[in-house]
């Protein structure tokens, strides 16, 4: 038993048994991807994906007849997915490109690993395993992976041309897995072809540069990408990752959104302009604006009473993208007590948030019609209890309410 063959998610129970499913008429299957690549460098597999030379119609046959659901994925593609126990499985024919514009791919199906191999992107990613845990290596993969080397299988340039996600995926997985700094021939060959990545939809980029926002160290990779003229067409006169770089060194966990806010210039334009590349979500819209282009500024002046006001207007994720922003331009070297008051003050906020203890019937009990004479009076009263600190409580606020007459 070998270093791959004897851990927990090859052993399963569920994955064995979907393995034996697909080996039906002889053709054997393969572990491909991250779970082999994951496994190789000891980090937790996630997702698992299996190719087989059998034909997609022929894949769904044999599942099921093992009482294994299946859902036509991206069936006319080569892809379905198994589910058994609660898990799931990609399950992708064996194919040959034939063509492609450089955002997507016309493929043959094939019964050749090599061939399917060849039109992997990286080395690492091409190696497949076997379920009698027989590693299959053509291109050297498991080397790289090892000296943290990210290299395209054969020219990076056709490579590239063939999806142009591949040049985003390559400074990915640097953030991931790479050590040093990639040579300059594969570097240049990203810096030819960065105008492909303008082809690409916008949900396809998000979802790549949000993954190497997420990794624990992005800001070295993004100033690489910066410096070789590669971040311009996604990110238009993106800031200097310095402050990328100092905020991920007092962040607890990884927020990629955050992360990518301190990348965007200040302005409203500039948010909506990136929302719109890259067709982010309403929610993600709001979030970079509130952090980039507020409708009002947390600092850099705060008193306590000041910053409860906010919480109440804008809630805490807001305050505190706010002020990790400010903190990492500053080049803040640590969060200091002064600077933890204020986080307490917003964890404490979220725990148990001051509600404004008026509502408009308040004010029609006491003789205010509907309208927009209500409107102000309830606004000026809840201005008056954020002054407060957002402690006074009801009756006291009607107090204030009555002294407005």
């Amino acid at each position: 038993m070998n270093e791959l063959s004897s851990q927990g998610w090859f052993c399963d129970q569920t994955v064995r048994a979907v393995m034996a499913a697909l080996a039906q008429n002889g053709q054997e299957p393969r572990f491909v991807g991250g779970c082999v690549r994951d496994s190789l460098c000891g980090r937790r597999v996630h997702d698992i994906d299996i190719a087989t030379p059998e034909k997609p119609q022929t894949v769904c046959d044999l599942l099921e007849s093992q009482g294994i659901k299946v859902i036509p994925t991206g069936i006319e593609h080569g892809t379905v997915t198994a589910v058994l126990n609660d898990k799931t499985f990609e399950i992708t024919t064996l194919r040959s490109d034939v063509s492609s514009d450089g955002r997507r791919a016309t493929v043959a199906f094939t019964d050749d690993w090599l061939e399917d191999a060849r039109r992997r992107d990286f080395t690492f990613n091409a190696m497949s395993l076997d379920r009698d845990g027989t590693l299959y290596d053509p291109f050297n993969g498991r080397d790289d992976l090892a000296n943290g080397v990210v290299r395209f299988v054969g020219s990076a340039r056709e490579r590239i041309r063939e999806d142009y996600l591949r040049l985003l995926r390559f400074f990915r997985f640097n953030a991931y897995y790479g050590k040093g700094t990639p040579d300059p021939e594969t570097l240049l060959a990203c810096t030819q072809e960065a105008n492909g990545v303008t082809q690409l939809s916008g949900e396809r980029i998000a979802a790549e540069m949000l993954r190497l926002l997420g990794a624990t160290h992005p800001a070295k990779w993004i100033r690489l990408m910066q410096r070789y003229h590669i971040l311009e067409p996604l990110i238009p006169q993106a800031q200097d990752p310095h402050a990328l770089e100092m905020l991920c060194a007092f962040e607890e966990t990884p927020d990629a959104l955050l992360r990518l806010a301190v990348l965007i210039p200040q302005g409203r334009a500039s948010v909506e302009a990136l929302v719109k590349r890259w067709r982010l979500s309403n929610a993600q819209k709001q979030r970079l604006l509130n952090a980039r282009a507020p409708d009002e500024a947390l600092l850099p002046h705060v008193t306590i009473e000041g910053l409860r006001c906010y919480l109440h207007r804008y809630g805490g994720q807001a305050a505190r993208d706010q002020l990790f922003i400010y903190w990492a331009e500053k080049q803040f070297s640590g969060i200091g007590g002064k600077e933890q008051t204020v986080l307490s003050e917003i964890d404490g906020w979220e725990k148990s948030p001051r509600r404004f203890p008026l509502a408009g019937r308040d004010l029609m009990e006491r003789g205010y019609a509907a309208g927009p004479q209500l409107g102000e009076a309830l606004k000026a009263v809840e201005d008056w209890w954020c002054r407060q600190g957002c402690q006074a409580d009801k009756a006291a606020c009607l107090t204030y309410l009555a002294s407005l007459d």
